[in-house]
């Protein structure tokens, strides 16, 4: 049976991003500071486990395809354009924003356009979401991990 040519791509294109992880860990130090945890490890973390998943999307795809997927079917269908302005409105807003903007703000306004992307139109619920997420997130780097992520015109508040 022969492997159906878009999951083999996705699944090289996985296999191909994290060894660029992996590959540009190297350049970064291992130990450093108190914690002796530099900021080489985790993207090494990162690049190996997406490393990975790209095996097992390709062992998925090599040997039948991804389960559930019909790829004729997927072909079929039209591409959602309202969907892909509205992820790429949040990617490109969120690296707009988030020096200016900060960490916090710049992530629940990228989470709420994300959740739009996927079909999801109960906006205070997304801001409330992305809200805690993004808080957070910012709490475990800022003040767990010592890693300074920007605060933006929350600053006063942080």
């Amino acid at each position: 049976m022969k492997a159906p040519a878009g999951q083999a791509a996705v699944a090289a294109g996985v296999i191909a991003i994290g060894g660029l992880i992996l590959w540009g860990s190297f350049h970064l130090p291992t130990g450093g500071g108190y914690a002796q945890v530099g900021p080489g490890v985790v993207p090494r973390i990162v690049g190996s486990v997406t490393l990975v998943l790209g095996a097992w999307l390709m062992r998925e795809a090599l040997t039948g395809g991804f389960r559930g997927v019909d790829e004729a079917a997927e072909a079929s269908q039209p591409m959602a354009w309202p969907a892909f302005a509205w992820v790429t409105a949040g990617l490109i807003g969120y690296g707009l924003l988030v020096e200016r903007a900060g960490f916090i703000l710049a992530s629940t306004l990228l989470f709420m356009l994300v959740a739009r992307g996927f079909g999801s139109r109960r906006w205070p619920l997304n801001a409330f979401t992305g809200a805690v997420l993004a808080v957070l997130i910012f709490a475990i780097f800022n003040y767990g991990l010592g890693l300074t992520l920007p605060a933006g015109v929350l600053k006063g508040l942080l």
